[in-house]
């Protein structure tokens, strides 16, 4: 006599949740519940003649992957691993195009690095170059302006006084000859009017009260 199935005498919650449960018998679902199930003798049949069922694994697995919720994730699976490699045949074709990147990258970084080094070095020469320009040595400048403005027109005093041949002006490259009187006014007066102004700086420089703002 077969066993009717489990879904003819009751409904529970395996049948509602999986209905391919509903059409399996009692024994089918108790040997997918058990690793080893040993069914009960038929009537008239001594117990040491039952037959033990072996391990249920493969016959769960076969069911198991009958189950809609099962193919289902089967599905997303397969649509994953088309999507990976749809993505892994773009990055491949992609891959040239990133490499020559890569190498132009490392070409600027390269650049990048040199000048940066460069920049060093012109930062020095920079340097060395504003501290002609920084409030001391200005200062310095001009009181050494000052004092060879004095020195020179003491020097067109003298050569006036004494008659002696002196240069016709100021450029360096003059010829030389006796001083008149008009051109030693004039240039006696230039020189000692630029020195009172370049002295008169420089000693208010001196005692504070010239200020550089940047």
């Amino acid at each position: 006599m077969t066993e009717s199935p489990a879904s003819s005498s009751l409904q529970t919650r395996l049948t509602t949740t999986f209905p391919q449960t509903a059409s399996l018998t009692r024994q089918d679902l108790q040997a997918l519940a058990s690793e080893d199930y040993t069914p009960a003798p038929l009537p008239g049949q001594p117990r040491s003649q039952t037959e033990t069922i072996a391990p249920a694994s493969a016959y769960f697995e076969a069911f198991f992957h009958t189950l809609p919720q099962t193919q289902a994730l089967y599905a997303v699976h397969a649509d994953l691993l088309r999507a990976n490699e749809a993505k892994a045949a773009r990055n491949l074709e992609r891959q040239p195009a990133l490499e020559a990147l890569r190498a132009e990258t490392q070409q600027l970084f390269d650049r990048a690095k040199s000048l940066e080094a460069e920049w060093a070095q012109r930062e020095q020469q920079l340097n060395e170059a504003q501290k002609r320009f920084n409030p001391s040595a200005l200062h310095f400048n001009l009181t050494q302006s000052a004092s060879k403005l004095n020195d020179r027109s003491e020097e067109l005093a003298n050569a006036f006084v004494e008659g002696l041949a002196y240069p016709k002006d100021d450029s360096g490259t003059a010829e030389e000859g006796l001083v008149d009187d008009t051109a030693f006014v004039r240039r006696y007066k230039q020189q000692r009017l630029l020195y009172h102004k370049r002295r008169l700086v420089a000693d208010r420089w001196a005692s504070g009260q010239v200020h550089w703002t940047d």
